[in-house]
């Protein structure tokens, strides 16, 4: 074990299992460096707690409402999670904003990232999350941070500009991440891989075998977390065509569809849920990334609230060769898209892309490390 301690500075208790997912997939790759790691508990309310007001004032009545209604959609499957997160991740003491200064000096690194830590636009901007805590400068790395928007608001770029100035390298999970950093500071990003597809299907199987769950014979899988008629238009249409149920992950929000929802749903069995489907229906981005880890016919969905984000699913889908597997929904009820004439993925094709990118990213990992 290397002597050196790192601390990571991710979200994680938001209730969203690709959040979670994503943090540990970060620590395990830093652990199998030989350092010691610990997940720094650190609660940003802004996001954690959608029924702040500020947040109404932030975003307006209509995603005001629909964050609550995220959050109470998810909340049966929190004690689920949370033992996920108990039994699978390293977390240091609950800390304030004003604690996270001394807590720093326990470790020599302090890496941010990789979910969507620079995201100001949606809620209210968290320094702490470019790391307005750690004095040192050489004490800052980061690790495919996204910024899960298009622009940054003129009354937050020289707050960006400030203190990504001070990392000595930079990483993001999209292309338009890249330009922003460009933009903001002159410095080059390097675009690496959202840390849960860094890891392969083996990596993952191992979780989705702790679920308890056993289902027999085929079926749909559909992770439909916003209002998308088309997406659940054309699950319909493949269980009729192939005569298989439709499992939810959440309840149908775009139309009236009939099948099993998995309320409770722990992330072990979310990936058994996605790595034992016949196809897989989202519009969730870590949803659509273990769709790639387990080698499924999937079908993403660009809805009205994904799509601030949508650059990151361009950039991974863009690398893998796979973009007519992002479907924008917006015209596709007058205008629908035949997803039983897409041609099967060539996941060998994919494979070998990803083992190079995998490395990338590792590598940059590594650097940041040492």
């Amino acid at each position: 074990m290397n002597t050196r301690k790192i601390a990571l500075l991710t979200p994680f208790d938001t209730g969203n299992i690709g959040t979670v997912l994503q943090a540990y997939a970060t620590q395990s790759l830093i652990k199998e460096k030989g350092y010691e790691t610990e997940l720094i508990y650190y609660h940003y309310d802004s996001i954690q707690n959608p029924f702040l007001i500020s947040n109404l004032f932030k975003r307006g009545l209509k995603n005001y409402i629909g964050s609550i209604a995220g959050f109470l959609m998810r909340s049966p499957a929190k004690k689920a999670l949370w033992s996920f997160i108990k039994t699978h991740l390293q977390l240091t003491e609950k800390v304030s904003h004003k604690e996270l200064g001394v807590l720093a000096q326990r470790f020599d690194k302090i890496i941010v990232g990789s979910d969507c830590v620079w995201n100001g636009e949606a809620f209210t901007l968290e320094t702490a999350y470019l790391l307005d805590f750690v004095e040192e400068d050489v004490k800052k790395g980061n690790f495919a941070s996204s910024f899960a928007c298009d622009m940054i608001p003129d009354g937050q770029k020289e707050i960006f500009k400030k203190y990504l100035s001070k990392f000595k390298t930079l990483s993001v999970r999209e292309d338009r991440g890249k330009e922003l950093i460009k933009e903001l500071t002159g410095k080059e990003a390097t675009v690496v891989l959202d840390p849960t597809l860094v890891r392969d299907q083996f990596f993952w199987s191992e979780i989705a075998a702790e679920s308890k769950l056993q289902i027999k014979g085929d079926y749909i899988f559909v992770a439909e977390y916003a209002i998308s008629a088309a997406l659940l238009r054309d699950a319909e249409k493949l269980a009729r065509r192939y005569n298989l149920p439709i499992y939810f992950l959440y309840p149908p929000k775009g139309k009236k569809s009939k099948g099993k929802i998995f309320f409770k749903a722990s992330p072990q069995d979310v990936l058994y849920l996605i790595q034992n489907a016949k196809f897989v229906l989202t519009d969730s981005y870590h949803m659509m990334i273990f769709s790639i880890n387990f080698s499924k016919e999937f079908f993403a969905y660009q809805t009205k609230t994904n799509l601030p984000a949508i650059s990151k699913y361009h950039s991974i889908l863009r690398i893998l060769h796979l973009e007519r597997r992002l479907f924008p929904t917006e015209n596709m009820m007058q205008n629908p898209v035949d997803i039983q004439k897409c041609p099967a993925i060539d996941y060998g094709s994919v494979s070998e892309i990803l083992e190079k990118e995998r490395k990338i990213s590792k590598n940059y990992l590594d650097s940041v490390l040492k």
